[in-house]
Parts: structure tokens; C-alpha cells; sequence
């Protein structure tokens, strides 16, 4: 008859392989569950529609093709834009009727951190980087270029979009206020602020929305 001792190891080596089937059974089943969710998700990615590639925002925003999504973005876009438009009026009036070089007007429309939380309208930044994005992008950005961005048929480019040069040539002139205040060049500052504002009111034109700075929605 067997001894305890060879009753005991055959106890041991039985409780081995039973162990072993189960840890091979749940190994086998949780990479059968990835394989099926990995082939899942690329079927799936397949299926949705691609989104168009956007630079710097700063709110997250994104365009969709979608009619009801596109149009309250769009809506979304241009209460920023007045709201930054409102700020770059603000600046005119301390460059032009104050002599001011630097300031409260300048900060609220150039200062580079994001606010604390979001103003009425949903803006991050202050005005420059909300409008245009930062002066370093290479790409562009903020409400503008979005807004820029929407008159492009569905998975069309936008660069040679009207709307789009006017964008690029706006962000130029409003990279000249900022570099004029850098330097506090006053008599420099008025100057690229009237040609800034000429700018932007061309832009404003060629995207819909009232092209005088004096109109009661900047104000």
C-alpha cells in the first residue's frame, strides 16, 4: 500500500495540474476577449467618420460635419470673436486715446495664461490666443481659424479657403500690436493697430459677421 508520504505528493501533483488548467483557461480567455475587442475597435474606427484635423483651440473645440453640430459651433465660434473683438477695441482705445504702452488693455488682450475657468462666452485665454492662437503656432489656431475652417466642403483642404488667407493675414498684423508693445514702442503700436484693424474687420467681412469695429456687437 502507498505511504503517506507518496499519498501526499500525489496530492500535491494532482492540485498542480488543476491549477495550471486554470490559470491557463483564464489566460487563454482574457486574450481571446482582446483579440475580439482590438478586431472590434478597428472594425468599429473603420465605420466613423474622420475628423478634421484642427490646431491650437484651447477650448477643445472641433469641427464636425454634422448640420446641427457644425451650426452650434459656428454660433459658439463668433461669440468669441466678438468678445475678442470687444478686447482688441478696448486695446485701441488705450494705444490710440491713452498713449498706453502696456496695461490692463494689454493684458487682457496678449497675456499667455489661461484663465482660471472660462468667461460667459467659453473662452480659456484672453483675447489674442482665443482669436488667433499663439504667436509661436505654426499651424494657427483659436476661434478664428475655426470659424475660418467651416466654409470647407467635407475632407476638403483649407488653405486656399478666402476666408482662411484673410485668417493668416490677420494673424500677421496682430503679431506686429504684440512685438510694437514688446518693444513699447508707442508711435509703432498705433500704427500696426490701425493696420491691424483694418485687418480684422476684412476678416470679419469674409466670414459673416458685422465688418465694423464700431458695430453694438463689439461694443
Amino acid at each position: 500500500s502507498a505511504t503517506i508520504f507518496e499519498m501526499m505528493f500525489l496530492h500535491i501533483f494532482l492540485l498542480s495540474l488543476i491549477t495550471s488548467s486554470w490559470s491557463y483557461n483564464i489566460h487563454y480567455s482574457s486574450c481571446r476577449r482582446c483579440v475580439l475587442s482590438s478586431a472590434a475597435g478597428a472594425a468599429l474606427s473603420t465605420m466613423l467618420p474622420k475628423q478634421d484635423a484642427v490646431a491650437f483651440d484651447g477650448t477643445g473645440s472641433s469641427i464636425s460635419n454634422a448640420p446641427s453640430s457644425k451650426t452650434s459651433l459656428v454660433k459658439g465660434y463668433r461669440e468669441r470673436i466678438a468678445a475678442d473683438v470687444r478686447d482688441f477695441n478696448a486695446l485701441g482705445k488705450a494705444i490710440v486715446e491713452k498713449d498706453e504702452i502696456d496695461g490692463n488693455a494689454w493684458l487682457d488682450m496678449f497675456i499667455s495664461y489661461p484663465r482660471r475657468e472660462a468667461d460667459a462666452v467659453g473662452r480659456t485665454y484672453a483675447a489674442q490666443i482665443d482669436l488667433i492662437g499663439p504667436l509661436d503656432s505654426k499651424t494657427g489656431g483659436g476661434a478664428a481659424y475655426l470659424l475660418a475652417s467651416t466654409f470647407a466642403k467635407p475632407n476638403k483642404p483649407t488653405e486656399n479657403l478666402p476666408q482662411m488667407k484673410k485668417y493668416k493675414v490677420l494673424f500677421k498684423a496682430i503679431e506686429s500690436v504684440d512685438a510694437a508693445g514688446r518693444k513699447k514702442d508707442l508711435a509703432k503700436a498705433k500704427k500696426e493697430f490701425t493696420k491691424a484693424s483694418v485687418m480684422l474687420s476684412d476678416f470679419l467681412q469674409e466670414t459673416g459677421m458685422p465688418a465694423s469695429l464700431s458695430d453694438p456687437l463689439y461694443q
